[in-house]
């Protein structure tokens, strides 16, 4: 009994993969980076901005589903 394997389609190309995985890496240290800034600095916009990529992450996890 000869085992056929089918080809594997691939609709996104492998530059892209590789891109996503560096944008969500930045994604996830940005937030940890601002917060130790915020350590020094007295501005409440910058725990927004920890806030925003937090949940931008998890969009893109959603998404990725």
């Amino acid at each position: 009994m000869d085992k056929v394997e089918g080809f594997k389609i691939d609709m996104i190309p492998k530059w892209l993969r590789i891109t996503m995985i560096v944008c969500k890496g930045f994604l996830l240290l940005t937030p940890f980076t601002i917060s130790s800034l915020m350590l020094i600095s007295n501005e409440y916009s910058l725990i927004w901005n920890c806030v925003w990529c937090l949940s931008l992450l998890k969009i893109i996890d959603f998404a990725d589903e």
